[in-house]
């Protein structure tokens, strides 16, 4: 499948891919320092920014399908949120140096002997709003993204921005919520030996920092920093700050 990806920079090959409802395009202020040390790929991820929408994309598997043939080996995958989850498929499937998993959970709904999730029942309302006006669901989530924030209204100005480009497709962001609810990593975590930086900020309302924790946890090889009064887009609110421990893990991986 033809997704839409901009590439530039040189260096190691780093992929960045984005959340749910969003596009590739809410990395860019990254741009300027990730370009001067690593070759940047920017992935829409279907339905999503300049990437054409594919009916029955209803499941992670399906998702990652779509995504592997554009990652090169090798790469270093830093995943926001659902791109996160994305990035631990695939480093199941390919070679991968390393991930970065920022504000990403391995179960999004909670369940039985899972508390760190969503409940079930506020997740079901929030599936029901998006039928009845996904655009103003997704303004909504936008907002919840950021509170608590200490740098709450500029990020979240930010993220307004970023969506206004390029709006996700309604059925797009269906499936995604699909892929969200169905979608339980935890078994496959202990499988995956390669190097991996778990950022999660300490207000997130989307994805409980213990849920990073826990990540990074059963990683055998993850590590876990906490990004202090930041919401769900700690690379956005506290950018400095994200760069600083990209660069640093980076550095520390094994010479490829």
């Amino acid at each position: 499948m033809s997704l839409h990806v901009r590439t530039q920079g040189q260096g190691q090959n780093l992929v960045l891919l984005h959340g749910w409802a969003m596009h590739s395009g809410i990395f860019d202020d990254l741009l300027p320092s990730l370009t001067k040390e690593y070759r940047v790929h920017c992935i829409d991820l279907p339905g999503h920014g300049h990437s054409a929408y594919h009916h029955e994309m209803n499941s992670l598997q399906q998702l990652v399908s779509a995504v592997q043939s554009h990652i090169p080996s090798n790469a270093i995958i830093l995943g926001w949120s659902l791109g996160g989850q994305v990035a631990l498929h695939l480093a199941q499937l390919m070679p991968l140096r390393a991930l970065v998993l920022v504000s990403t959970t391995p179960k999004f709904v909670a369940a039985e002997g899972w508390s760190l999730g969503m409940a079930k029942d506020v997740f079901a309302h929030f599936f029901a709003r998006l039928h009845e006006n996904h655009v103003r669901t997704v303004e909504d989530f936008l907002s919840l993204q950021v509170r608590g924030d200490a740098q709450a209204g500029d990020a979240l100005r930010r993220l307004k921005e970023s969506l206004l480009q390029h709006p996700a497709v309604a059925d797009a962001l269906y499936e995604g919520l699909n892929i969200l609810r169905d979608t339980d990593l935890r078994p496959a975590l202990s499988e995956l030996k390669l190097p991996a930086l778990v950022i999660s900020g300490e207000y997130d309302r989307i994805t409980h920092p213990d849920a990073g924790e826990y990540l990074a946890r059963f990683l055998p090889h993850g590590q876990f920093m906490l990004c202090k009064r930041a919401g769900h887009a700690s690379f956005i609110s506290n950018q400095h700050w994200f760069l600083e421990q990209l660069h640093s893990f980076v550095q520390s991986l094994p010479a490829v």
